[in-house]
């Protein structure tokens, strides 16, 4: 693993050589190093892509490689790909891409084939606690998408009115399942689709945004139903989320969401709220508490000239998932309750991909907790039901740029195996960067990490790093 991280570096240095701002060739390098006690905090490894091990001090690489679409030139037909090798040594050893893809559009509509990193959801997509349904929390994995992945007119020579989609399957690999005929299959699927508006012209004060997306991972029915669905006949109940045989086919997830933004004079505002829909339970507003709310501040006017204390971006969201529609579920009733985020009665993994959630780090997996708290092997997460307060900012300071995160949440468990009394929980993350000299120009950056309370471990980390971003002719 040495021998091999010290030809990744080697590998990658070249490319400074070449630097092109016409380019649409993009590289990016990336080393980290950071000492910590048995468990990586929590605001270090959540929300980066599954880039960063859990389990303590590590040394981590990254070399990526980009073709960008070109935004000087009216194309109609562009193509674009990307890869980002990762390499991990420390008291875990890997090596894996996050990025590996092949896209091309025609106009605003792109087809891609492999992964890639995304968000999804109105909110801000790297202070923010993360996206309900999918963040950025997870490993990138392999599938075939088709979608307009930035806001196009609906009314030709008119942004008054604009949308844009996605439509993907994607593969998951093997599952091991809780119910059913067979204890394990040997690939589940997750599919994905959304929607988004945006009402008001781009230069009006006010914006409107409202939009869904709609998740569902699924595989084996076939296997684990006795009369169980052929694959082709399961995909149809997948994507119309049709009920079949007293439930539904697959683990369905999502949320809807609206958002207002206000342009101000200071900058601008952007307000969102995103609701979490399972199995029901938003149909007859009984869990409507749950979601994320948010409130972004992002400063449109930047001196660069002053180097006085500055923050550019602010952030401040309320993540509640106590109510689940209560604490009883009776589809033939029609009470839709104790929705049980993240965890699901086939699929042991519930809500997961490679250990880490698909959705907001705040309902974590088992292995983050502290061993002495209560586990279920049969679910992904013993503890669903949070509330929590997180806020963050990018600030600027003489040439330094500074990043901050903090959460501090309430733990209760989930309705089948509550914690009481629920448990506090504090996490924050500040990162130092600056630009050097070194290599016509890159990036060094510290960062301090810690978690204090009763759900996670003790911990605390430091990081140094080294970036590197430019262009091949």
């Amino acid at each position: 693993m040495k021998k091999f991280f010290f030809i990744f570096i080697c590998a990658a240095l070249p490319y400074e050589q070449v630097h092109s701002q016409d380019s649409t060739l993009v590289y990016q390098v990336n080393l980290r190093g950071a000492l910590a006690g048995s468990s990586t905090p929590f605001w270090m490894h959540s929300n980066t892509n599954g880039v960063i091990p859990v389990n303590g001090s590590f040394l981590s690489g990254q070399l990526a490689l980009y073709k960008k679409y070109n935004t000087s030139i009216k194309r109609f037909a562009q193509w674009s790909a990307g890869l980002e090798l990762i390499t991990n040594t420390g008291n875990s050893n890997n090596i894996f891409f996050t990025d590996l893809y092949l896209a091309g559009k025609l106009g605003p509509v792109e087809l891609s084939l492999g992964q890639k990193k995304e968000y999804m959801g109105l909110a801000d997509s790297t202070l923010s606690s993360g996206g309900v349904a999918m963040g950025n929390n997870y490993r990138p994995y392999p599938k075939i998408q088709i979608s307009a992945p930035k806001y196009f007119n609906v009314i030709p020579g008119s942004d008054i009115l604009a949308f844009k989609f996605s439509y993907s399957d994607g593969i998951l690999g093997p599952a091991q399942v809780q119910y059913g005929n067979v204890s394990e299959v040997s690939r589940i699927y997750l599919h994905q689709k959304s929607v988004y508006l945006r009402l008001g012209r781009k230069d009006f004060i006010f914006n409107l945004y409202a939009g869904f997306n709609h998740q569902v991972i699924w595989g084996g029915e076939d296997k684990i139903f006795s009369g169980g669905l052929s694959r082709g006949a399961a995909y149809k109940y997948v994507v119309f989320g049709k009920p079949w045989s007293g439930s539904r086919v697959g683990n369905h997830f999502g949320t809807i969401d609206l958002a207002l933004e206000a342009k101000t004079n200071m900058g601008v505002f952007f307000l969102y709220r995103q609701s979490i829909y399972e199995d029901g339970s938003l149909i007859k507003f009984s869990n409507i508490a749950d979601g994320l709310n948010g409130l972004r501040f992002k400063r449109t006017n930047i001196d660069k000239s002053d180097r006085t204390f500055k923050i550019n971006t602010a952030l401040i969201e309320f993540v509640y998932t106590k109510n689940q529609g209560g604490a009883v579920f009776n589809y033939n009733a029609g009470i839709f309750g104790n929705d049980n985020y993240f965890n699901h009665y086939i699929y042991t993994q519930g809500w997961s991909y490679r250990g880490r959630s698909l959705g907001t780090p705040l309902i974590s997996p088992q292995s983050l907790i502290k061993n002495n708290l209560p586990h279920n092997s049969r679910d992904f997460t013993i503890n669903n039901r949070i509330s929590a307060f997180h806020t963050g900012f990018y600030a600027t300071w003489m040439d330094y740029q500074l990043m901050f995160k903090g959460t501090y949440s309430k733990n209760y468990g989930n309705y089948n195996l509550p914690l009481k009394p629920s448990l506090n929980q504090t996490s924050f993350i500040i990162s130092l960067e600056k630009s050097i000299p070194i290599w016509k120009k890159s990036i060094v950056s510290v960062s301090l990490a810690t978690d204090i309370g009763q759900l996670y471990p003790n911990t605390a980390a430091a990081s140094v790093g080294w970036k590197k971003i430019g262009f091949i002719r």
